[in-house]
């Protein structure tokens, strides 16, 4: 506990600041009272090193390498130096003592980290075994920092892209300034692989769609300069292995494409690109690309980590049910293709993929007769794919959502009605002036959806629809013909699932002004919560202990007090990606009425009663709106089918939940406790 007490003594020593913050809910910048600390702790507490080391098999691999790499140099006669660059908790290092080595220098830039790594190097009797120095690799001097150059490296500089944490760059100053000419790199290589699939479920974060009528009319169509978009080149990185194969149609099945040679017996070459030439293993239309890739530890390749999804990992051709290795710090990632490619079962096909120093892309042609725009980084020309997130151009495609927005706005809309739109990027809404509305006004604060907006607006004709560019704007309206208020509700500044609850406070804002017999929906909305039992996502809040048989006790503390400072005890996750089973029957933490807001602060206490001998580690949280007050017009953003105890839950895939993540819970009961301080637009959540 007593790095912990040096940290918060350390905050109470310094001075305070008044900053200003957004709150979600309110959509108010509110000043509030903040350590000059908070950036180091939030830096601290949202590190992924506490991922990374409860991989067991990154852990394993890397010490199986060294342990080679250690062997190799003493069978030549030669002392083992070894050099660890970004040492985090100087894990490796202390591997590589354990395994012989007779120098370790290790360093680590991230000041709370190289500190936090002499206390753990003490700990564990390394303290005159390794020297750590506080500085990034390029800021090394032989003679200065190291006496002499080092004839092992090791070193874990890489991201789910490979190559996004500047890896390039990193290893080819280690080779110039700082390693002997034969010296062993752990790891050696890395090899990217690539799938060409069809696959509309994951194109649905990537394109926008028309909005169609019951009858399969077009009521609003997507702009052309969005369609032809080529999109952007940014890594989404999922967790491939939870998408239904059902859904996957392969026209490539995975493929090495590009090679790094991190021992440096070749020229690092920082922008590249490769032509793979295949025949379509099926008729359909390519889509997409998903991409990992895989590490060869050691110099004879007797270690392999594969970042592989399920069907594709070494571990599931031996054996198809074999449990693949779990990781959130490396995950594989999907990659729009500039314009999708109808192809036909045999057809030749050149898929290229290209990378600079810090990214990857790719794109397919259906001939060789390739130009040079065949190998641009693409980029976002539209707009959309700069103002919206993945997950948001997903639920703007959620055709089962849009199906209940568009029955209420049939039910509802007439010639008469003169409509506001609080809501971003709900294009949906639009449709309720082909459905006849003689006024839209819509409210888009943020100037890039609204450029977005705009081209919707231009490109589908729809002369009598007003955009409001800001709350001032907002206010100085005239609303006494307004009959009908609509939102999704859905705002670019939420987070939580409750941060959109800025909807009742523009509500409230505008309310007095409104006719005594406007239309307001939703109507309601209900926060819910469900006790779980995640498979493996707990673990990216879990603390260590021991790892690898090394006590970790101080690293934890730091963690944990850097997470109480900075950090709310409720987190954003696409919970689909992380299986889990549910051990309780849903809570109903609070049910809102949209149009009667309390203004005295609410409170709830409770318990999830829990069910089965599963340990609980998390209490996952979404938010249901109810359009109409009916009960089949409910929009969740939680659970898509019913939960039941003891069962896996499905989760909608284009929303995330909250989740409020502890380590394995034994116990009959979880209690919670939930406040919503309406006047501040505050809300808090947690359990016990």
């Amino acid at each position: 506990m007593l790095l912990t007490q040096n940290i918060l003594n350390r905050v109470t020593r310094t001075m305070s600041i008044f900053v200003q913050r957004l709150n979600p809910i309110t959509g108010v910048n509110d000043w509030v009272v903040q350590s000059e600390d908070y950036d180091f702790h939030q830096e601290v507490a949202r590190s992924a090193f506490a991922d990374m080391l409860h991989d067991t098999e990154r852990n394993q691999l890397y010490e199986a390498a060294l342990k080679a790499a250690i062997e190799i140099t003493h069978s030549k006669g030669k002392t083992a130096n070894v050099l660890d660059i970004g040492t985090g908790t100087g894990l490796l290092s202390m591997m590589a003592v354990r395994n012989g080595a007779d120098t370790v220098t290790a360093c680590e830039a991230f000041k709370p980290m190289s500190h936090c790594a002499l206390k753990l190097i003490a700990r564990n009797g390394f303290k005159d075994k390794i020297k750590v120095i506080p500085k990034r690799s390029t800021q090394l001097k032989i003679g200065e920092d190291l006496k002499q150059k080092c004839n092992i490296l090791v070193t874990e500089v890489f991201d789910t892209e490979l190559i996004g944490e500047g890896a390039l760059s990193t290893f080819k100053h280690a080779h110039q300034e700082l390693l002997e000419k034969d010296c062993i790199v752990v790891p050696q290589s890395a090899t990217i692989y690539a799938q060409v699939v069809e696959c509309p479920l994951a194109q649905n974060w990537n394109k926008l769609k028309h909005i169609f009528d019951n009858d399969g009319e077009v009521l609003i169509q997507v702009p052309d300069s969005i369609r032809s978009c080529a999109g952007s080149a940014s890594v989404h990185d999922i967790q491939l292995s939870q998408l239904p194969e059902s859904a996957i149609n392969t026209i490539i099945s995975p493929t090495p494409v590009l090679k790094f040679d991190w021992s440096g017996r070749t020229p690092f070459i920082f922008e590249r690109s490769t032509i793979s030439t295949a025949n379509a293993e099926r008729d359909g239309l390519a889509q997409v690309v998903f991409m990992w890739w895989d590490l060869q530890m050691d110099t004879d390749g007797k270690h392999i980590l594969s970042c592989a999804p399920k069907w594709a990992h070494p571990l599931t051709k031996i054996d198809r049910k074999a449990k693949i290795p779990w990781r959130d710090h490396w995950m594989q990632a999907v990659y729009y293709l500039p314009k999708e490619l109808q192809v036909t079962k045999g057809q030749e096909l050149g898929l290229i993929s290209c990378h600079d120093e810090y990214s990857l892309w790719f794109n397919l042609v259906n001939n060789l007769r390739i130009t040079d725009e065949h190998y641009l980084n693409p980029i976002c020309e539209c707009g959309a794919h700069v103002a919206f997130s993945r997950t948001r151009i997903g639920q703007m495609n959620d055709m089962k959502k849009n199906k209940k927005y568009l029955a209420l706005l049939e039910k509802y809309v007439n010639k008469e009605s003169t409509i506001l739109v609080l809501s971003e990027g709900f294009y949906c809404g639009l449709a309720a002036v082909k459905l006849g509305a003689s006024k839209m006004y819509i409210m888009e604060t943020n100037h890039l959806s609204r450029r977005v907006l705009q081209d919707y607006i231009d490109f589908n004709k729809l002369n009598n629809v007003e955009v409001i560019p800001s709350l001032e704007k907002l206010c100085e309206m005239n609303f006494k013909d307004v009959s009908m208020v609509i939102g999704e509700p859905y705002f670019i500044s939420s987070i939580l699932p409750w941060d959109n609850l800025l909807f009742i406070y523009l509500l409230k804002g505008i309310g007095s002004y409104l006719p005594n017999d406007v239309q307001i929906f939703p109507r309601r909305a209900s926060i819910k919560a469900v006790a779980m039992h995640f498979n493996d996502l707990h673990k990216i809040r879990s603390p260590l202990k021991v790892c690898e048989g090394f006590l970790m006790e101080e690293f934890d503390e730091l963690i944990e007090a850097s997470r109480n400072i900075s950090d709310d005890n409720v987190e954003p996750q696409a919970l689909w990606e992380y299986p889990g089973v549910a051990l309780s029957d849903v809570e109903e933490i609070i049910d809102l009425n949209l149009l009667e807001i309390p203004e005295k602060p609410y409170q709830k206490r409770g318990a999830f009663e829990l069910q089965g001998n599963l340990d609980c580690n998390g209490i996952a949280l979404w938010v249901d709106w109810n359009l109409d007050g009916t009960e089949r017009n409910v929009i969740t953003t939680g659970p898509i089918s019913q939960i039941k105890i003891g069962e896996n839950v499905q989760w909608d895939m284009y929303t995330r939940q909250g989740v409020c993540l502890f380590p394995d819970k034994s116990a009959n009961s979880i209690s919670y406790k939930f406040e919503f301080d309406f006047v501040a637009g505050n809300i808090s959540f947690n359990c016990t």
